[in-house]
């Protein structure tokens, strides 16, 4: 009987652990922010040109698009990222991960917030509010990732 209710509490805390590392490829349901309508907005803070587009979500995370591909990301991490992680982030070149940062990288006073059902876009790369509180990012080589509060996917 110990050992299974060790065998039952260790593959819950892999399964958190193992939710740190890039899966392969997107989960289901990550291509729906592809069909919601681009917003519109005061996204692109700073004098013209500026290609970066940020953003915060209704629950008040802040996030960014730089262009061609990334760097994408959010200054916040759901509860089960690594300790120590502030930021999640994605560039073209490789899965997402939760690092830590400094300083905050996608965070701009007085950008609109993006509402649930709608997305940014920016030169290849793009961002979507889902309606139950999630932030959706994906960029060139079919990488991305998926957060809320409470949860986190990584591709």
């Amino acid at each position: 009987m110990i050992r299974r209710g060790a065998t039952l509490i260790a593959v819950p805390a892999v399964a958190l652990a193992a939710g740190a590392v890039a899966g392969a490829e997107a989960p289901p349901g990550a291509d729906a922010i592809d069909d919601y309508p681009v917003a519109q907005g005061f996204y692109r803070p700073g004098p013209p040109p500026n290609y970066h587009v940020f953003f915060k979500t209704p629950d008040g995370l802040s996030c960014g698009i730089g262009p061609n591909g990334g760097p994408i990301g959010c200054d916040g991490v759901p509860l089960g990222a690594p300790p120590g992680t502030n930021q999640t982030f994605l560039t073209s070149g490789g899965p997402a991960e939760y690092r830590h940062s400094p300083t905050p990288t996608f965070t701009r006073e007085g950008v609109d917030v993006l509402p649930a059902g709608y997305r940014l876009e920016n030169w290849g790369a793009s961002c979507g509010v889902g309606y139950q509180g999630t932030v959706t990012c994906k960029t060139y080589g079919d990488h991305g990732f998926t957060i809320s509060s409470v949860y986190g996917v990584l591709w």
